[in-house]
């Protein structure tokens, strides 16, 4: 009982279709993700927010570690909209930092602990953050930042404790940037409102994960991200396990788990000596296509349990397409195809000047809504104008590195890779 919450979840797509519906914005409404883990700790404080080997963590410790240490930043001089870099090798103290960073209204940088060095200085090159959150075991990674707080380390907290909680806090508005997500071409901004749209789908095609969410990848990763806000919409907890054995012990009692098509085929394998179990309410398979034998490998395994793909292509944290993967179905079609668009995400096939292809005409495949970040920053590529379908002035057309067309039944299907532009 202690591991989730037993109230009512927040029921993320009921509340957008209000504001939807009533001609408002979510700009009118407290739709920012710092406040659906508050509304999660107000119902039920004791409930677990995130589970791993080295412990536990609850939501009214999470919500109250992160307050304090909001108010530190914000008296540290943070404004709004500066980045914050938080790189820790453990999943509870990546969880505050990342709450603590959104309360004070700072774009959280999400740093994965397993990057190589030549990964984190691109990060702090497009990220300019000179505000650091980190563990003892990377702290060396940043020796020259403007402020830096080690999570870990004896006498943080006891520091922050006499810090006076900043009576403004929360200072996050949903059209405000929520992530700098860093990859090779620079970083994606995503402000709250696309997590809230991105969260909604999922559980309002999938359900809410009312219990723990698996995860394999390391804190910070985007499959990580996926899981974190997922388990906290629907009241549950983030279960993260760093070795494959303890994955897959996680993955058997598991409401709901986020992995990446590779990261699950060696889970299975890891698993098959095992006893099957019931398995997972549900697994989501986040980023790249999935092979046809995986969705056969997954459901002779867990036999009950729910496999969703989403398509990620742009290494982001907000999916282009889903679809609901079942067993016995056309080689071909599983093997190519990515399902349909998620709401709120408008695909484009197109030739290489920017003109919409009909159905069945193989082009460069392109994304703008706002359920995807609204903009780029550092390296951005330049494509075709896109129209505003966000209704806040801000529009990004993504261009994946994907050829694809459009099947007759309205699905997406991938043709192969985009050539690279002289």
């Amino acid at each position: 009982m202690g591991d989730q919450v037993t109230s009512q979840p927040v029921l993320l797509h009921h509340r957008l279709h209000d504001a939807r519906r009533d001609g408002g914005t979510a700009a009118t409404r407290p739709f920012t993700l710092d406040s659906v883990f508050t509304g999660a700790a107000r119902r039920c404080p004791a409930a677990v927010a995130v589970r791993e080997e080295a412990g536990r963590l609850t939501y009214a410790r999470a919500n109250a570690r992160s307050t304090q240490l909001a108010s530190a930043l914000v008296l540290g001089g943070l404004q709004l909209g500066d980045p914050v870099v938080v790189h820790c090798d453990d999943h509870r103290q990546s969880v505050v930092g990342q709450l603590a960073v959104l309360r004070a209204g700072g774009v959280c940088v999400p740093v994965r602990s397993d990057l190589a060095p030549a990964e984190v200085a691109r990060t702090a090159l497009v990220s300019g953050a000179r505000v650091v959150l980190c563990s003892t075991s990377t702290r060396s990674s940043w020796p020259d930042p403007g402020l830096l707080i080690t999570l870990d380390e004896p006498g943080t907290w006891e520091r922050l404790a006499e810090v006076r909680i900043d009576p403004a806090l929360p200072r996050s508005g949903p059209m405000d940037a929520a992530y700098l997500l860093v990859d090779e071409d620079g970083g994606q901004l995503v402000d709250h409102r696309a997590w809230q749209y991105v969260l909604a789908a999922r559980m309002q095609q999938i359900g809410p994960a009312r219990g723990p969410v698996a995860v394999r990848q390391a804190p910070g990763g985007p499959r990580t991200l996926s899981a974190m806000w997922w388990a906290f919409a629907s009241g549950g907890a983030l279960c993260g396990r760093a070795g494959d054995a303890a994955a897959v012990q996680a993955l058997g009692g598991a409401a709901g788990s986020v992995f990446s098509p590779e990261e699950y085929a060696r889970l299975l394998t890891a698993a098959a000596d095992r006893p099957v179990g019931a398995g997972p309410g549900a697994v989501v398979l986040f980023g790249g296509p999935c092979p046809p034998e995986l969705v056969e490998r997954h459901f002779a395994a867990y036999r009950a349990s729910r496999l969703r793909g989403e398509f990620a292509p742009d290494g982001g944290v907000t999916p282009w397409t889903a679809q609901e993967l079942s067993p016995g179905g056309p080689v071909e079609a599983a093997a190519s195809g990515v399902g349909t668009p998620v709401p709120n995400v408008h695909i484009q096939v197109t030739e290489p000047g920017g003109r919409v292809l009909p159905s069945g005409r193989v082009g460069e495949l392109c994304a703008t809504g706002p359920a995807l970040p609204f903009d780029r920053i550092g390296l951005p590529e330049v494509g075709p104008e896109a129209e505003d379908f966000t209704g806040s002035g801000r529009a990004y057309l993504h261009r994946s590195p994907w050829l694809a067309r459009w099947r007759a039944d309205g699905t997406l299907e991938l043709v192969g890779a985009r050539p690279a532009r002289a």
